[in-house]
């Protein structure tokens, strides 16, 4: 199965950006250890708020460290984390920050329609005190025929999640 770190994974995806009036850094330190509950307050349709995370195994800027994502229907979801640049508690340098991970594990109605998703956010320093955050999130159908109803929630749900949380994560690290 291809990860962010090989060839894209290829399926329905997503893809949303915002500018961030802080540094690099200050939006990294912010982004690495952050709430996810506080990224995903609230739902989008079908898709379940965040209600918390647990079973991590590592820092979470370490490449192989996972977590399991608690929604709030009662449902999961597992995360891994497959790129992290920069990674291991250190700062960000030349302007540029990555972060990839793997979605699996589903235990809600998604998992009848994906075995795994990949999700990647970029950021870089466009300007001192101005940082351009993008994340892009992409379903690997479970067969050809799932395609089309992933691509349907993500046109009706799942952009709206991923807008509210990008939104989110820029609110939290101009608060620093």
């Amino acid at each position: 199965m291809p990860t962010p770190t090989d060839q894209p994974p290829t399926g329905p995806s997503a893809e949303v950006s915002t500018t961030a009036a802080a540094s690099l850094a200050q939006v990294w330190a912010a982004f690495v250890p952050i709430d996810l509950a506080q990224v995903f307050p609230k739902g989008s349709g079908p898709i379940p708020a965040v209600v918390g995370t647990s079973d991590q195994t590592g820092p979470w800027d370490v490449v192989g460290s996972a977590r399991r994502v608690r929604l709030a229907d009662g449902t999961s979801v597992r995360e891994e984390i497959m790129a992290s640049a920069p990674c291991d508690g250190a700062a960000p340098s030349g302007g540029r920050a990555r972060f990839a991970y793997r979605v699996d594990g589903f235990t809600g109605p998604l998992a009848a329609l994906t075995d795994a998703a990949f999700g990647e956010w970029t950021f870089m320093e466009t300007a001192p005190g101005r940082t351009e955050i993008t994340w892009r999130y992409t379903f690997v159908p479970r067969s050809r025929l799932m395609a089309a109803p992933l691509s349907v929630i993500i046109a009706l749900f799942w952009r709206t999640y991923m807008r509210r949380g990008i939104e989110n994560v820029r609110r939290l690290a101009e608060a620093g």
